[in-house]
């Protein structure tokens, strides 16, 4: 099976480069070599300990299904299954990391007893998809890196964030193909979804379905959700039926390597690009303009801008995009930096008069982000403040202070 033509090249290429980031090559093998074996956290004692491991013998049923979702991906590597007794609706995949160890993947007990069949070999099929993918190793270098998510550097964070969620759509793609039967996967995400099975629910495919088109054109318009872990499930399916109707598809069950299918990988760039929106609302949109085009005005007040500079205005953007360097490259690249400029702050004021003193602090950030405090960024924070935000140079001196008492952190060598 050609696992890099099922997966999504986005998916793919925010994985490399978070990868190289994180160091991978080095620190995937500083984390094996630095296991004590006596003292390891081994799943595997754990989950044996606590856990029902699937067997042709204990649950010929449970496994016979496990052995066909693996024989369905061509996934021939050591993998053990393991039944957990908890009501919540999960599961999940732990990738080994060297050849002695199988790999695992874990299903909560309430989820076994909610799904059919056909249900059940989507979700194993997802987890054994994070596992081909390899996905489950970059996430075991992330909690490795950030330890319960601590300490993720804002710049970090939303990528890190857009990964997770593409990489759950490249498994969901493994799971489709396990159960072949996009009602299936639907009706699985129903039952998870609202906890309910049909002895209590009459699940309708074709009106789900439509509810799922409504509710994906209003997170188009809004974003809503993006915080999340997982893509919300109207990504998920809408992803789902693309990639059951695609011509790579249909080519996967032949035996030469099937095309590229643009099509498909411009459906699902459509569809995705929803899960960039950190906020779509007019005010963060101007919000966003002006930290942009402010940062450089303030940072060119020199004729240079360094990487403390650059690395604050990022940090600031970072609230507002999830790619914050390019959103920057673009607007410097406009050529019209002062009129985007001056433009944001007008709007800005419309809507909510009461940011000119978040704007304000925000500039005198980007001023003394390079451990310096110039005579025209003062000149220039003064102006501003008085011609175009209304307030008085009282007032400014006095949050420039304040500003200055927190967080200025003066040049010690090698100044100018």
């Amino acid at each position: 099976m050609y696992h890099n033509k099922i997966r999504i090249p986005f998916e793919q290429q925010l994985g490399h480069e978070l990868f190289e980031t994180l160091e991978g090559d080095i620190l995937i093998d500083i984390m094996e070599e630095c296991k004590v074996e006596s003292l390891s956290f081994d799943y595997h004692q754990i989950l044996q300990g606590h856990s029902f491991k699937a067997s042709p013998v204990l649950a010929p049923g449970l496994f016979g299904v496990f052995q066909e979702v693996k024989e369905t991906l061509e996934f021939d590597e050591t993998l053990d299954f393991y039944i957990n007794n908890s009501p919540e609706l999960n599961a999940f995949a732990l990738a080994s990391n060297t050849p002695e160890k199988p790999h695992i993947i874990n299903l909560n007990s309430g989820l076994v007893h909610m799904l059919n069949d056909r249900e059940l070999r989507f979700v194993v099929g997802h987890e054994i998809g994070h596992i081909i993918s390899r996905n489950a190793n970059i996430t075991s270098l992330i909690n490795f890196v950030f330890p319960e998510g601590r300490h993720i550097p804002a710049l970090l964070q939303h990528k890190i964030n857009l990964w997770g969620k593409l990489s759950e759509l490249t498994a969901d793609r493994y799971g489709f193909i396990a159960c072949n039967d996009v009602a299936a996967c639907i009706s699985g995400f129903f039952k998870i979804t609202c906890g309910l099975n049909s002895d209590r629910v009459e699940f309708n495919y074709e009106a789900y379905f439509d509810e799922n088109e409504r509710i994906l054109a209003m997170f188009r318009e809004t974003g809503a959700g993006n915080a999340l872990s997982h893509p919300i499930n109207p990504i998920r399916i809408k992803a789902i039926e693309l990639f059951a109707s695609s011509e790579l598809f249909k080519n996967l069950s032949k035996e030469e390597e099937p095309p590229d299918d643009e099509h498909l990988n411009q459906a699902i760039t459509e569809l995705t690009d929803a899960l960039m929106i950190l906020s779509n609302t007019p005010l963060d949109l101007y919000r966003k303009q002006f930290i942009a085009t402010g940062g450089l005005i303030m940072a060119g007040m020199d004729e240079q801008m360094n990487e403390d500079e650059t690395e604050a205005i990022l940090n600031t953007l970072s609230g507002f995009t999830i790619f914050p360097m390019e959103y920057l490259q673009s607007v410097l690249h406009s050529g019209k930096v002062t009129e985007l400029f001056e433009e944001a702050i007008q709007k800005i004021l419309e809507i909510n008069p009461g940011d000119r003193y978040s704007m304000l602090n925000m500039l005198i950030n980007i001023a003394h982000s390079d451990h310096r405090i110039t005579k025209p960024e003062i000149a220039f924070l003064y102006n501003i403040g008085t011609k175009t935000m209304g307030m008085s140079r009282k007032e400014i001196a006095q949050f420039i202070a304040e500003n200055v008492q927190k967080s200025f952190n003066p040049q010690l060598y090698g100044g100018g």
